[in-house]
């Protein structure tokens, strides 16, 4: 790859079959499906970390900034699962 081309990522949120996103597109897409209200980026970050979920930057070689960070999506998801429990409420009279 030459020295100053760049790294072209879809930003498509509508497909299903993503394997990296950022935060912001992990907030508006996946995580409304499991938690609502969807928590701060910080604590996402902050779970996320202490995960150990993959993150990848744009630039690796950057030690500050290099553009946005992106998450591994199946690992999300499967931390998501994984804390979250899926029960169906009845409604209280």
């Amino acid at each position: 790859m030459a020295r100053n081309a760049q790294l072209r990522v879809p930003m498509n949120t509508n497909d299903s079959t993503a394997r990296l996103a950022t935060l912001p597109q992990l907030r508006e897409t996946t995580l409304r499906v499991y938690l609502d209200p969807v928590p701060s980026p910080h604590t996402l970050r902050r779970w996320f970390d202490l995960a150990r979920i993959p993150r990848f930057k744009s630039n690796p070689a950057a030690t500050r900034g290099g553009g946005p960070v992106f998450y591994s999506v199946p690992a999300v998801e499967k931390f998501l699962r994984s804390r979250t429990v899926s029960v169906k409420l009845r409604a209280v009279a």
